[in-house]
């Protein structure tokens, strides 16, 4: 993991009370369990696969853990209704390349890192938050939560809290508004698009 991983983590991207019931709570953390161990392959296997290694093995686990349409409608707020089908298809595959290219950079080797999962614990409307831990070999371990949200039995990320208090989506809505904005669609997904191929250094 690069040493500035944690303000880059940002580029990425409640009160709650109460302990999720135990099957719900398990099926969440399942999820967060197999996306960890993955990218603690990927990052013990970094150098040799290469960027483009690294991307290949990601996208599946971000995919089958992210609900990136969800979040692509959320970091877009109302201006998400104005989409079509097919436009809100190609912004949230953008936003898919970009996230798996992130955390391939970001990510490319190991240096003794472990991730630590707790105990889901509900939010609001059906939700639960998974909390996660990123434990250097020395140094303070990142906190990372994970709100997952189920739709037609499958529990997906909708949202990550880095230190259990900035919201990715809430980051990028900022973000993305801001230039949906000034140059629309396109221009939106160009950026993306060129944010992506800068992260593996093209």
């Amino acid at each position: 993991m690069k040493p500035g991983f944690v303000a880059a983590l940002l580029v990425l991207f409640v009160l709650v009370a109460g302990v999720a019931a135990p099957a719900r709570a398990g099926e969440a953390e399942a999820v967060i369990h197999a996306f960890n161990d993955r990218l603690l392959e990927v990052m013990k296997t970094g150098p040799k696969l290469g960027f483009k290694g690294r991307v290949e093995k990601l996208r599946p686990a971000v995919t089958a853990a992210y609900d990136m349409a969800a979040m692509t409608r959320a970091t877009l707020g109302t201006a998400a209704a104005k989409l079509s089908p097919d436009e809100a298809a190609r912004l949230a595959e953008a936003y898919t390349r970009f996230s798996v290219a992130t955390y391939a950079a970001q990510f490319e080797e190991w240096n003794g890192e472990q991730f630590e999962v707790g105990t889901a614990r509900d939010s609001t409307q059906g939700a639960v938050i998974v909390p996660s831990k990123i434990v250097p070999k020395t140094g303070e371990p990142v906190a990372i939560d994970y709100l997952l949200r189920e739709e037609q039995g499958r529990w997906q990320v909708v949202d990550v809290y880095y230190q259990g208090t900035v919201s990715q989506v809430a980051v990028r809505r900022s973000e993305f508004l801001s230039i949906y904005r000034a140059k629309g669609l396109e221009g939106l997904i160009e950026t993306l698009d060129a944010q992506t191929r800068a992260q593996g250094g093209n």
